[in-house]
């Protein structure tokens, strides 16, 4: 499973053609075929299309036997987005099909700051020299480990939920979102601020949070607006006029999550791509309650267990965390 940075250079991408166990050249060097494989969340459950974007040809590497390499062009690593590479190739008449994902994903700190505040050197004759390839994985590894502490994804991607009404004129949801697309009611079609239809009347906005939406009295329809849009307007009586209906089940689909890596994000990456690095520094980090100097005896304080290992990135991170945020 291959990552490539969103503002990061295209990364080559290789396969390691194998015959009989050994490395082998095919007849000829594989073709790749690239298809763009992101969940369409207007299908629920979401099901993979598969749109081919382009076909390339591959090279032969100049020191690994076997291994070939492509490369993405760079207008398909400028968004989040699953692609799926199909290398295709002939060895001796027989037709052969090799397969993987790519993802491209936003980086959660940029590896050249990261470097720098690390005090790594990526100049290979340098002290504490570092690849790209390690400082890419320890982002990595930082950004997944504060996406499953905070239960967030802090990038912006499309994506649908189901929700069930409560009866008020706010409806919480169970992630961030940024642009509302379409609100279906019991598999109705109420709103779709795409293509600009509204069969509901009602004017909905994302609440302040962003974790929930409010259906706007003061700025509903007039009575006016509604016939003439061929539309009933609600009774003044109706005690379901601009609310979600109780038990109602409601589809809510549009743009979730964040549209900027908050800094507090950024620098709890850049603390836990020091820890990838130096993972027995800062003791007072790891949570360590005692030390005896003799025989090295150490004492955990027992929440080392229940965050991300490191005290420092947990204080920073623990706003963001969903259970502990108010959700409208």
């Amino acid at each position: 499973m291959a990552e490539i940075l969103i503002g990061g250079d295209s990364s080559p991408l290789s396969l390691r053609v194998m015959y009989r166990g050994e490395p082998a050249q095919p007849d000829a060097a594989p073709i790749v075929k690239v298809y763009d494989v992101t969940e369409d969340p207007a299908i629920y459950p979401a099901i993979l299309p598969t749109q081919l974007l382009t076909t390339l040809s591959s090279e032969l590497s100049e020191v690994d036997v076997g291994t070939y390499h492509c490369h993405l062009p760079v207008s398909y690593i400028q968004r989040q987005r699953s692609l799926k590479l199909v290398w295709q190739y002939d060895m001796n008449g027989q037709t052969i099909t090799k397969e993987h994902k790519v993802f491209i994903v936003t980086p959660y700190a940029d590896l050249t700051q990261a470097a720098e505040i690390l005090g790594v050197s990526t100049e290979p004759y340098d002290p504490g020299y570092k690849s790209i390839k390690e400082l890419t994985n320890a982002e990595r590894y930082a950004r997944k480990t504060i996406e499953a502490y905070t239960g967030q994804n802090f990038y912006l991607y499309d994506d649908a939920h189901v929700i069930y009404g409560g009866g008020s004129d706010t409806l919480p949801l169970p992630y961030k979102i940024n642009d509302l697309h379409e609100i279906y009611a019991n598999g109705s079609l109420l709103l779709d601020n795409i293509n600009e239809v509204n069969n509901w009347g009602r004017v909905v906005e994302i609440t302040e949070s962003g974790y929930g939406l409010r259906v706007n009295r003061s700025a509903a329809l007039d009575s006016i607006v509604y016939t003439t849009n061929g539309m009933v307007p609600p009774s003044v009586n109706d005690v379901t006029a601009g609310s979600f209906i109780n038990g109602y089940e409601y589809k809510i689909q549009g743009k979730f999550g964040w549209d900027y890596v908050p800094d507090d994000i950024e620098l709890a990456c850049i603390e836990l791509m020091k820890d990838y690095f130096a993972k027995d520094r800062a003791w007072n980090n790891k949570y360590v309650k005692r030390i005896q100097t003799f025989d090295w005896n150490f004492e955990y304080d027992t929440t080392a267990y229940k965050g991300t290992g490191n005290k420092y990135v947990d204080q920073l991170l623990d706003p963001y965390v969903l259970t502990q945020m108010v959700v409208v």
